[in-house]
């Protein structure tokens, strides 16, 4: 494993993407002292379902998928995580154990920051605290936004909703250039809940009406307005 790269925080692009953006320098400082650089190869987990919470992640590069297993065998992924994104920060003395598997679909870099240093961290600092409140209700309306589409949307609604989620974690706009998922069609179908059947036979229908041109896993275009149209209730 190649041996990862240290980021100071004041530094770091992923900063602007995530809760340490606005959280002051002290917290900053505190932070960039007592992180630890680490990496995932693609197919590692950051951490599995049931696991004891260890720590703070920031997710400086890469993408992971974020998954529950289902009782039918197959997970269901709940989105997708790239640059910026922050994983274990839902801890307390009632809640130490993951609720769900974080996967690399690629290689990733992030920076790890004990749930004790952290906790002290974040005691002394008011914007931090803030932006955690602010991430717990950012994710509770993403939950609820997911189980209603998971209960109504058809299979055509639900394959578009994924394309949007693929598009907003690669950060795709139309005329931007082509990019490559590091997922197949069985991690599409599981992030849109329905089969990889039908993932296929819904990607050949949209790209036969002009809505996406793609090849294999690399995605030339996407008409984000009409999907957005499409996967609407």
């Amino acid at each position: 494993m190649v041996n990862p790269v240290r980021y100071d925080c004041f530094t770091c692009k992923a900063r602007t993407c995530s809760i340490l953006n606005s959280c002051g320098k002290d917290a900053l400082r505190a932070i960039s002292t007592n992180k630890v650089s680490k990496t995932l190869v693609k197919g590692e987990n950051l951490f599995s379902e049931g696991e004891l919470k260890r720590g703070i992640s920031f997710i400086k590069k890469g993408f992971l998928k974020v998954e529950l297993n289902g009782k039918t065998g197959r997970p269901l992924i709940l989105r997708i995580a790239g640059k910026g994104s922050v994983f274990g920060h839902r801890i307390n003395p009632d809640h130490m154990f993951y609720p769900y598997t974080v996967k690399a679909v690629s290689d990733v870099e992030y920076c790890f920051v004990s749930y004790n240093q952290f906790k002290e961290i974040s005691g002394k600092n008011i914007l931090l605290r803030q932006q955690l409140v602010n991430l717990f209700l950012q994710e509770l309306e993403m939950a609820e936004k997911r189980a209603l589409y998971l209960a109504h949307k058809t299979v055509r609604q639900k394959v578009g909703e994924a394309l949007l989620i693929l598009a907003e974690s690669y950060e795709y706009k139309e005329g931007s250039p082509s990019f490559k998922i590091a997922m197949g069609r069985q991690d599409i179908a599981d992030l849109a809940g329905t089969t990889k059947e039908q993932v296929s036979k819904i990607l050949k229908e949209f790209e036969k009406e002009g809505h996406i041109r793609f090849t294999a896993k690399k995605f030339s275009y996407l008409n984000i307005p009409m999907l957005k149209n499409i996967s609407t209730i």
